[in-house]
Formats: C-alpha cells, sequence, structure tokens
C-alpha cells in the first residue's frame, strides 16, 4: 500500500451514466425503506379481526413516510458507492500484482 493520492480517484470527467446511476443508486435504497416503513406501519392489519382496507396505522402523521427513506436512500447511495469503490480498488491492486 503506498500513499493516498486524492487525484488517482477522479481523473476524467463525470459522465451522465454516472449521474444516473448515482439517481438510481439513491432511488432503490430509499423506494425499499418506504416500502418497509409502509409495510411497519399497517402490519396490524393482518392480525385476525382487522380490515386490510382501510390499513390499521401505527403513526400518527406522515413524517416517518419522507424522513426515513430519505435517511435510507442516503445511507443505501453511500453504501453502494462504497462496495463499488471498494470492487474498484481490488480490481486495481490484481493489476499491479
Amino acid at each position: 500500500m503506498g500513499k493516498f493520492d486524492i487525484r488517482k480517484i477522479r481523473r476524467e470527467k463525470v459522465t451522465r451514466s454516472e449521474i444516473v446511476a448515482d439517481v438510481i443508486f439513491f432511488i432503490i435504497p430509499a423506494v425499499l425503506s418506504f416500502l418497509i416503513i409502509f409495510f411497519f406501519d399497517i402490519h396490524h392489519s393482518f392480525y385476525p379481526g382487522n380490515t386490510l382496507f382501510p390499513p390499521d396505522r401505527i403513526f400518527i402523521n406522515y413524517d416517518p413516510y419522507w424522513f426515513w427513506p430519505l435517511l435510507g436512500g442516503v445511507a443505501g447511495f453511500f453504501l453502494i458507492k462504497l462496495f463499488l469503490f471498494g470492487l474498484k480498488e481490488e480490481g486495481i491492486e490484481k493489476k499491479r500484482k
């Protein structure tokens, strides 16, 4: 392992396909977080004696529906980018050997 040089990370321009990939890397975890929050919110509706429509909700207001998917999207984005960065560095290390 040599010294860490920030210029080695980004040499070329940011492309349109990279921006699209980043948007997808944000949207997928945000949607998954939204679905998890939604099913957690209505899970009492699946118990015997409750109705599925209208769903029996846990949350009083809709704040968790915008806050947690946003946080989940950002966290998922950074985890995916960290994973891809690790794969890229692993490929660079294998080329050097």
